[in-house]
């Protein structure tokens, strides 16, 4: 299974699912950034699947609040390392080609997390 994160909604966490040969879109209310982990397991015991399963990870970047992209680069560079799996990012809406560029990228190179705005940590607020 591919599966494709996008935690750039306020309140939405979107998973897409590539199984047999078509994408599945499930999404899960979030109220806390803690809450894409919870979610993934939910997800995955709706699919009937596990996290073995998964065979390439794609997240979408560049878009959403600065923890929530945060904690899903956070949550695909993990999985991808502990499972051997690759790992791409994305900025556009929705799943791209995942299974082709999964082919195209290496195990063991990992995504960077790509923010909408300036980082504002450690600044004043004012």
């Amino acid at each position: 299974m591919y599966l494709f994160i996008d935690n750039s909604s306020p309140g939405l966490i979107s998973f897409f699912c590539y199984l047999n040969t078509k994408w599945v879109q499930v999404d899960f209310v979030s109220l806390t950034a803690g809450d894409l982990l919870i979610n993934l397991d939910k997800l995955l015991k709706k699919m009937g699947q596990n996290k073995v399963d998964l065979r390439g990870l794609e997240v979408r970047v560049g878009k959403g609040s600065f923890t929530s992209t945060r904690v899903a680069v956070t949550l695909v560079n993990t999985l991808a390392w502990s499972l051997g799996i690759p790992v791409v990012a994305i900025a556009e809406d929705g799943p791209t080609d995942l299974e082709v560029l999964i082919k195209n990228t290496p195990v063991g190179q990992y995504v960077s997390a790509k923010y909408s705005g300036k980082v504002k940590i450690g600044q004043p607020k004012r």
